[in-house]
């Protein structure tokens, strides 16, 4: 005689047993396997940026050791006598340590725009209790916030035009070079005497009549001004020589033999302007004389 043995039984609990037991490991296989991450936000990145330096002047030659790259050559001017990297007016409102003008007007803008959504936000038409206010009559937050913001603005433009004329008054400073009886450099003494061969012919050939008939003479001190091309910008008289007759033909001479030679290469790479300072005599034997 043969015993069968009973088929085991499975219960309700081993089947949630299993179950749960099976939803363990799928959950543990997710989790182990996928991660997550939370990206940082936009603002504590920055993208690269590039420098562009826009110059206000433009040199005829080209600088032998560059500083800086700019969309023309700039030498010599500017009135620092140490080497500077220019600056620009205006930066990208791009994240760096020292933000420019753009990136605080930047984040004003931001500022202001969060402020007047609040405003619109306290004063939508679709809330849900109104009160009767004067339609002409302006909130005292919005006039205070509107001063506040054109205050700022009037501020910040008054400087950008601060900046602006420092920057154009630097970069077109003029290169000034000084001449007198002991400039001993080639290019400018060599300038400096054919503009005296020039100024004394001119002024023996129109030497004043009214010098010759009462015998005048005297020395007096001129400054004569030149640019680059020849041209006389001036002539100031540093010292008198006691009779206005011979100051004003000394400063008619100087018109007459206007205009001179443009300046020769080397000395325009020196200078823009030259300043020839130098004595005038008028002698008694009606010739004048320069030293």
């Amino acid at each position: 005689m043969t015993t069968v043995s009973p088929a085991p039984q499975i219960t309700d609990n081993d089947r949630l047993g299993m179950t749960l037991f099976l939803a363990v490991v799928f959950h543990g296989i997710v989790i182990l396997g996928i991660t997550f991450s939370i990206s940082p936000p936009a603002e504590s990145e920055s993208l690269p940026t590039l420098d562009v330096i826009l110059v206000q002047t433009q040199s005829p030659s080209k600088a032998e050791d560059a500083k800086f790259l700019a969309q023309v050559s700039q030498l010599g001017g500017g009135s620092s006598e140490e080497q500077s990297r220019p600056t620009d007016l205006f930066t990208a409102p791009s994240l760096s340590k020292n933000p420019g003008m753009a990136m605080s007007t930047s984040q004003q803008q931001q500022a202001s725009q969060k402020q007047l959504e609040k405003v619109a936000l306290l004063h939508q038409n679709d809330s849900s209790y109104s009160a009767r206010t004067d339609d002409n009559k302006q909130n005292p937050d919005d006039t205070t916030l509107v001063n506040q913001q054109n205050k700022q603005h009037n501020k910040q433009a008054r400087l950008a035009h601060e900046l602006s004329t420092q920057i154009q008054s630097q970069a077109e400073k003029t290169r000034i070079k000084y001449l007198n009886s002991s400039t001993r450099e080639f290019a400018p003494a060599t300038y400096m005497r054919q503009w005296i061969n020039r100024v004394e012919r001119i002024g023996n050939l129109n030497y004043p009549d009214q010098a010759r008939r009462e015998k005048l003479s005297g020395t007096l001190i001129l400054d004569v001004v030149i640019n680059a091309d020849g041209e006389l910008v001036k002539a100031d008289l540093r010292q008198s020589s006691g009779h206005q007759l011979l100051d004003d033909a000394a400063k008619r001479i100087v018109q007459l033999a206007a205009p001179y030679s443009p300046f020769p290469p080397k000395l325009r790479q020196q200078a823009d302007v030259i300043h020839i300072t130098r004595s005038w005599e008028f002698l008694n034997d009606n010739s004048l004389r320069t030293n």
